[in-house]
Order: C-alpha cells, then structure tokens, then sequence
C-alpha cells in the first residue's frame, strides 16, 4: 500500500469512500495471507521452522496494524465517517455498516500505541513456549514473567478503556470479542447460573451413580477412517468442498481461510477413540460453514466478515455441544460409523451407549477433561479470577490461593498440583485475557438457538436422526452467516430467537440433557 491512496473508481456516496474500501480490502488480503500461513503451520510445515514462521506472522500482524494506522487511512475515515453521519440517500445499510466497521477495526488498533502493540504481539508468540516451561517450575519462579503479561495486559485495556469508555479495564478487553458485548451484564448470566447448575449438577451425579456405566468404545479407529467419517459428516452439514478442506493438525484443531478457501483442521490421532475427532468436525464444521456464506459481495470489506469469537463459539456450540450430542444424532452416526470401522454387532457402538458416553459428569479439576455441565464451572472460576487480575483486584502472587478457593466453592475439590490449577491452560501466557467470559455466552446463544430451531421445525429432531440438516442451515445462512457484520452478535441472536441474551434456555437445555434425556 501507498500513504497517499489515488484509487479512481465509478460511483461512491462520498469522496473518499472507494479508496477506504480499496484500502481495506487490502487489508483482508493481508489478513487472508496471515490465516494461511497459520493454518500450512499447524499442517503442513516441518517442526524446524516453526521460529520463522511465528517470526513471518508476527511480521504480517505488525503490518497490519502500520497500514491500517498510517495517517493516509486515519484522515480518509475521519472524512468518510462523517459524510456517512449526515448521510443521504446515496448510502446504502451495507456502506454505512461497513464504515462503521472501519472505524471500529482502526479505533481497536489505533488505542494501543506502537510499543504496547508490538509487546503483546510478542507475548502471544512467546507465551506458549513460556507455559511449557512452567509445567516444571514453581510458582515464585513463574509469577515474574506471568506479572509481565498481567501489566501489558493492563496498560493496554487502560488505553482502550480511554477511547471506549467502558465500566472496567476487563470490560475493555472484552470488546475484543463481540462489539456488543457492553449491553450485557455477565456477572448477572453467571450469578443467576451458579445455584441452578450446582443444584443440577448434584442431580446429574446422583441419576448417573444410580445407572450401570456406558460399556467403553472397542475396535481399532485408523486416521483414514476417521476422516472418511469427518468427511461424510461435514459434507452432511453443508460444508463445500470446492471451496474447503479438511485436515489434521497435531497440534489445536481450529478453522482458517476465507470465503473461497475455508481450512478446517481437527486432531485425529487416537486409535482408541472417534468421537474426539468426530467432536472437533463439529466444532469447527461450523466456522467452516459460517465463512463459506458470509455474503460475496462484500467478502473483501469489513461488513463481510464474520463476527468473531463470540459468534463463532456460539455457532460451533449449536452443532457439537447441544446438537451433536443428542440421542438423534447418535441414531444417525452409529450405523454408519459401524460400517466404516466395520465393528457391526459391537454393542458399545449402540446408539445409547455413544449418546451416554458423551455426557458423562466427570469430577476432575482439569477444565479440557471436564464434561458439558461442568465445565461451566471451570469457565465462571477463570472468569472470576481473570477479571480480578485486569481490574485490579488481585495480586499475581496471590493467584494460586486464589484458585484453589474458586475450584472448591464451584467444583468441590483443590487442584493437587499447580499444574492441575492455574498452569493447565496457556492463554494467560499469551495474554489472551476475556477469551473465556466467551464459552458460556456462546453456550447460551448454542441452546437459544436450538430452542429457535425446535419451535420453527419440531420435527428437528427426526431431520437430525436423517442426517438432515438442511432447515438448521437454512436459518443460520439468513439469520446470521449471510449477514456479515451488518448487525451485532447479541442483535442478531435477539432478532432470530425473540428474545434476548439470557440462562434460561441453558438451564433447560442441560436438565433435559442430564435429568430427562429428552431431545
């Protein structure tokens, strides 16, 4: 790109406003490039070069935040923006949107000055490698370097929070993740929650202690099969080929690319097991589904991306926590997971037995082996803390103590080690503060959703016993991939199911999942 934009178009509402669409498509191709070497780096690229190519993304992020800061940009949206503030008829709800998009991608990289940038672009890089380390130390010799990201992490939402004007430092932060996500009070969804499930939770225990175990899944599961098996369901779902891949990473699953080139990649390398795999299929299905219908025309601009993590976890939800896992989609996957692994007359493949297998409550204080029910709790406990620690409120040296009071009031047990407390999980290493207020929202939104679906189609779930998903995808391309950004998360949850934001859908949702095996 150039500092001094000279893009000669055909019509536009205002002066300006095609070289900021010119400017910011670049900026996509600059994040399309990104995505893809991200996704080659947890496929295809040989463990020798991943410190070249953290060194190449990192080089990539820094850009994008050079060219979408330089004044060129700056003026030409101070500009645009305020044409668009008195706008006339030439302005469409898509241009107006989509300025409104510029300008929240510019203020969220803008807030943060040059430096702060950088440190936490290195931080994310690092962070993992850090959390390795630290599996085999002690706290005293941890807490250094976790009180470095703690303090980056603060001067940066103290920066947002000036150009936002939020409640809190952490609230700050947590725009990062939805636009929206101001106009809702978590600490509200949370407290009305905790007595529910805990109540719930007991019931589960008690109606599960009660009942002769799910028999273990037997046979041999090979990679290839597996991923024939992925395939079918992916295909299943709506998932384009043509325009699509799926892949195995060893490393996390996760979802990249664009509308024309949609990267699915899910682990796959048990052999005692399909269900994981079969799981991260889902998972990230959905994000695969979702990029591949965001709206064409404005696949280059901000208006036609996806809404990011929130939307993304909510959508990833509905299709592997609350649909994926119901007896109906059980009825649908045995028969045929039956005959690719050819295990036919192998009783634990019976649809019950695979249905019970996925909702068993797990009394662990590891979070990536707990069950649906309870991990909830393992997300309000790092809520709770992570917040404590942006705002303030708590010292980094205090955090061990600190977790261990959260995991008995909310878990009923300590951590043994601290391996098993707070270094289980990297993102406080790589400064990924809010990311976990996301999972139980987008839970809410998944049975929301659901609830939507049943009340439009009560035959859902005999479609989903048929391998017919095609009225899910029907309501998800209109109401919300289709859409792009031209509205927010919580808004369009709120037009599609009628009603806003809130527990009660979760609540019954997971009492008919544990009490009553209903749906």
């Amino acid at each position: 790109m150039t500092d001094q934009p000279n893009l000669k178009t055909v019509s536009e509402p205002v002066e300006g406003y095609n070289d900021l669409k010119f400017y910011f498509s670049n900026l996509n191709t600059l994040f399309s490039i990104r995505s893809t070497l991200a996704v080659d780096m947890m496929t295809a690229m040989p463990t020798g070069g991943l410190q070249r190519r953290i060194h190449d993304i990192s080089a990539i992020t820094k850009r994008i935040y050079a060219e979408t800061t330089t004044p060129a940009v700056t003026n030409l949206l101070d500009k645009v923006e305020g044409a668009a503030g008195s706008a006339s008829g030439d302005w469409t709800e898509w241009d107006l949107a989509n300025v409104r998009e510029m300008r929240r991608i510019h203020s969220h990289l803008a807030a943060v000055p040059p430096d702060l940038y950088i440190a936490s672009v290195q931080v994310a890089n690092e962070g993992r490698k850090r959390h390795a380390a630290a599996q085999t130390q002690k706290w005293e010799e941890v807490a250094p370097y976790m009180q470095q990201v703690v303090d980056l992490t603060r001067r940066m939402a103290e920066k947002k929070q000036e150009r936002f004007g939020t409640d809190s430092l952490y609230r700050a932060l947590l725009l990062g993740y939805a636009s929206d996500i101001g106009t809702i009070s978590i600490d509200d969804l949370y407290d009305s929650l905790v007595e529910p499930l805990k109540n719930l939770r007991h019931a589960a225990l008690d109606k599960q202690n009660g009942q002769t175990p799910p028999m273990a899944l037997e046979g041999d599961f090979s990679r290839t099969d597996q991923m024939w098996l992925n395939k079918t369901v992916l295909e299943m779902m709506g998932f384009d080929f043509g325009r699509g891949s799926l892949q195995i990473t060893a490393l996390s699953p996760m979802t990249g690319g664009s509308t024309d080139d949609a990267r699915v990649l899910v682990r796959c390398g048990s052999d005692e097991t399909f269900l994981d795999s079969l799981a991260d299929t889902l998972y990230q299905g959905a994000r695969g589904l979702y990029l591949q219908n965001l709206p064409q025309d404005w696949k280059t601009q901000p208006v036609g991306q996806d809404l990011g993590t929130l939307m993304m976890n909510g959508l990833s939800q509905l299709y592997e926590t609350v649909i994926g896992r119901t007896p109906q989609f059980y009825d649908f996957i045995a028969v045929r997971a039956e005959g690719v692994f050819r295990q036919f007359r192998n009783q634990s493949f019976d649809p019950e037995n695979l249905y019970r297998l996925r909702k068993i409550v797990v009394d662990t204080p590891i979070r990536n082996e707990a069950d649906e029910l309870s991990k909830i709790f393992h997300d309000l406990m790092r809520y709770r803390i992570e917040k404590d620690l942006i705002n303030g409120d708590l010292q980094v040296k205090d955090l061990p103590e600190r977790w261990n009071a959260e995991s008995e009031d909310l878990l009923g047990k300590k951590p043994q080690s601290l391996q098993q407390g707070p270094l289980q999980n990297p993102d406080w290493f790589t400064g990924r503060f809010g990311f976990i207020a996301t999972n139980t929202l987008s839970h809410m939104m998944a049975a929301q959703l659901h609830d939507t679906l049943y009340e439009k189609d009560n035959d859902l779930p005999n479609h989903i016993r048929n391998g017919n998903f095609t009225q899910i995808g029907t309501l998800l391309n209109e109401g919300i991939h289709g859409k792009g950004r031209k509205d927010g998360t919580l808004s369009l949850i709120e037009d599609i199911t009628g009603a806003k934001l809130s527990e009660k859908a979760l609540i019954s949702h997971l009492e008919r999942r544990y009490l009553s095996d209903k749906r």
